[in-house]
């Protein structure tokens, strides 16, 4: 049997669970009576060729479109000798029992049957595919192993994939080809399925702001004493439901009601529990490290692959997953006793920690992808850099978190009546602090996911409050704010039209950053004071593609029911590509 991972750690993991060791020779494990072969890819080795190697003629950006009849893939310039060695074992072995335990997601699939193309590999029967997400112990691979489904079930996925693979290369290469024609004085404008319609929501964004208008209006604020004279509640002034007003002299009048007694109207009790966060994924990671440390997308990234590959301190971290798999509870039990045993300020959690199958907030299948989710395995060593302690904390408190009791809190919203005239407050009171108690390293980095700082209104009599003094606040509208890191991931994981309608997601958590940095490098965005601004040549792209047959690229909406129609019909959605490109490029040339 050969089996093929997709990384090199995978292919190590398999060769602990079956007892094999590596052959510098061959460049693979290999089991002791030969009967086992383990070789491993390093991610893609395989690329789509560019256009020249369809067609000379096709050096010429002015020759569209370009659509080949059937995809040529070439070995990736840095890993030839990966891809040949591969190459040359599964021709080895074609006659064997084949497994493949690329990883289980659309992207795994495409990367093995790239593999399996070029060793000229067609008879599926005796391929099995390895299908697992949860951390790989012994017994979780030697389980995978043992029910292992043919590989054709699987087909569909590696449809998606190579829809999706090559669409984009069509759309890369045709619209950036016909787009960079149109431009006077020559320059490439590179144009991508995704990345473009990701440049035009930041430029939306930059010109809601440039364009906004802000208004005054006016708030008043009372200020209410309780009979103590110590006891105060602030309380705003309402009316027909809102509490600003254009017109000064609607909260002006408002001055007379001055030690005048306040009539409770009622008060709206609301108990509410906060449960503590899921464990990260890469987008989640990316956001927080933006939100405490500024770092960028790239830079967490670059910090948590150090801790992976390095230091082996934190699991896989290109994964979309904020949950583990039924099968590793056992395995958390144990990180979480090893974690606690060497972070004493945690120790409290040792007596409230929630770990079973039947927290499903952790440990839930039905929502497992590629990887589970990114944890701790071990402590950070001491030659350690400030942002690799940064990033391996969060990860670490987040694991402790994870388990941790939920906050249970109550809000209360008031409404009080002074001469008729309402005045509204509201409050919080923490009934069980639970998780947010056991923090320790995000305690004071800031306020995000900190308990509400409203005040508390459950020890003041609100039947009997006296006005103190009413101030009128002239305030101003705000703009919306910039696209920042951690605000366009989310964007990009959970975008929506103008109508504030859900699409499908942008990308995956594991590619959502390339974009940024892709758009930084084409000198389309800019980051000035974290904010990600549209440059020049970025308003020159979309003003000269929207003027183009290929302006839908810069659609959202349009961008996103691709994605849908590439999950639902593969064949469709790449056949709908190619008549997209014909059609343009057609319609330009009329």
């Amino acid at each position: 049997m050969i089996i093929l991972t997709e990384k090199p750690s995978v292919a190590k993991d398999f060769a602990s669970a079956l007892g094999c060791s590596y052959s510098a020779k061959d460049k693979c494990y290999k089991s002791s009576d030969g009967k086992t072969t383990i070789a491993n890819c390093v991610g893609h080795l395989f690329n789509l060729a560019e256009p020249a190697a369809y067609n000379p003629s096709f050096k010429s950006w002015k020759n569209l479109p370009i659509i080949p009849e059937n995809f040529i893939y070439q070995p990736s310039e840095n890993l030839k000798d990966v891809a040949k060695n591969v190459v040359s074992l599964l021709k080895h072995h074609k006659t064997d029992e084949i497994l493949i335990a690329t990883d289980a997601d659309r992207e795994g699939e495409i990367i093995a049957r790239e593999c399996l193309n070029a060793a000229g590999i067609t008879d599926s029967d005796n391929i099995r595919r390895f299908w697992v997400s949860q951390a790989l112990t012994k017994d979780v691979i030697l389980d995978g192993i043992k029910n292992a489904r043919p590989i054709s079930d699987y087909d569909f996925l590696a449809k998606q994939g190579f829809a999706r693979q090559k669409a984009d290369w069509l759309i890369g290469m045709n619209a950036t080809r016909y787009v960079s024609n149109r431009v006077n004085g020559g320059g490439v404008l590179a144009v991508g399925r995704v990345q473009t319609a990701i440049l035009s929501e930041i430029a939306r964004r930059c010109e809601e702001i440039s364009s906004f208008k802000r208004e005054k209006y006016y708030e008043a604020e009372a200020a209410l004493l309780a009979p103590d004279d110590t006891s105060c509640v602030t309380a705003t002034f309402e009316k027909d439901g809102s509490t600003h007003f254009s017109d000064k002299s609607t909260v002006q009048k408002l001055d007379s009601l001055e030690n005048k007694t306040a009539k409770l109207v009622f008060v709206k009790h609301d108990k509410r529990t906060v449960n503590p966060p899921q464990l990260y994924n890469l987008n989640d990671l990316q956001k927080d490290a933006f939100a405490y440390f500024g770092y960028s997308a790239e830079m967490t990234l670059s910090v948590v692959q150090r801790l992976y590959e390095n230091y082996k301190c934190v699991s896989y971290p290109r994964t979309p997953s904020r949950v583990m798999g039924s099968h590793n509870v056992e395995l958390c039990r144990e990180l979480f006793d090893k974690m606690l045993r060497a972070s004493p300020e945690y120790f409290e959690l040792h007596s409230v920690a929630e770990i079973n199958e039947s927290n499903k907030r952790i440990f839930d299948d039905s929502k497992l992808e590629a990887h589970h989710a990114l944890i701790p395995l071990s402590t950070l060593p001491e030659n350690a850099t400030v942002e690799d302690d940064n990033i391996y904390s969060l990860i670490l408190e987040r694991l402790m978190l994870a388990f941790a009791p939920a906050c249970e809190m109550e809000n209360m919203t008031v409404h009080l009546s002074v001469n008729e005239n309402i005045f509204v407050t509201r409050g919080t009171k923490v009934i069980n602090a639970g998780w947010k108690d056991y923090r320790r390293f995000t305690r004071n980095l800031g306020n995000r996911n900190e308990i509400s700082d409203a005040q508390d209104l459950s020890e003041i009599e609100l039947e009997n409050l006296t006005v103190k003094s009413i101030e009128v606040k002239e305030k101003f509208t705000k703009p919306p704010k910039h696209y920042n890191e951690a605000s366009l991931l989310a964007f990009m994981e959970n975008p929506k039209n103008s109508d504030n309608q859900k699409l499908a997601g942008l990308g995956t958590s594991a590619t959502r950053h390339t974009f940024i940095q892709k758009l930084i490098r084409n000198k389309f965005i800019t980051a000035e004071n974290k904010n990600l601004l549209v440059t020049k040549q970025g308003e020159r792209l979309l003003e000269v593609l929207s003027k183009t047959p290929f302006k839908n690229i810069a659609d959202v909406s349009e961008t996103t029911r691709w994605e849908e129609e590439l999950s639902e019909n593969p064949d469709s959605f790449l056949e709908e590509i190619k008549s997209y490109i014909k059609d343009a490029v057609s319609e330009g040339a009329a």
